[in-house]
C-alpha cells in the first residue's frame, strides 16, 4: 500500500489476495493506522539514530557535498531488550545540522529513550548534544 502511486481499493485487495472485501477493508485500516502511529507513540527504550546520504556516486563529487542531487536522511531504530529491531522511522532532512536532525528527536522519540548515535551526532566527538 505504501509503495503504490495510486490508492488501492478494498475490492482490489480482496481479489488480489483472495479474501473477502470486509477482511481487505479491515486489513487496510490496520495498515494505515500502523503507518501513522509513529507520531502518536514515540519510540522509547533503546533507540539508535543515524544519518546517511541516499544516491549513487556522482562524477566529481566526494562525500557529503552540498551541491549534489543526493538526498540526506536520518533514521531512528527502536530495539527490543534482546537487541532486535522493533520499529524504524526514516525521514528526509535538508542538511546535517542540529536543527535539521532535531525534528526526529522531538517528534518521534520519547524523552525517556536511551539514544545511541554514531560519532557525527556524538557530543564527545564534536557533535551537538541533542536531547529529545
Amino acid at each position: 500500500m505504501s509503495t503504490s502511486t495510486k490508492s488501492l481499493s478494498a475490492r482490489y485487495i480482496a481479489v488480489r489476495y483472495k479474501v473477502t472485501q470486509n477482511t481487505a477493508r479491515l486489513f487496510m485500516h490496520k495498515v494505515r493506522e500502523a503507518m501513522e502511529s509513529s507520531g502518536k507513540y514515540p519510540m522509547d527504550g533503546t533507540v539508535h539514530v543515524d544519518e546517511f546520504v541516499l544516491g549513487g556516486v556522482e562524477q566529481g563529487k566526494i562525500g557529503r557535498s552540498y551541491d549534489t542531487k543526493k538526498k540526506n536522511a536520518v533514521t531512528a531504530v527502536q530495539l527490543t531488550k534482546e537487541g532486535r529491531v522493533m520499529r524504524v522511522y526514516t525521514m528526509g532532512i535538508e542538511d546535517f545540522s542540529a536543527r535539521s536532525l532535531e525534528s526526529i528527536f522531538v517528534n518521534h522519540i520519547s524523552k525517556s529513550a536511551k539514544i545511541t548515535t554514531d560519532k557525527l551526532l556524538n557530543p564527545s566527538r564534536g557533535g551537538k548534544d541533542i536531547k529529545p
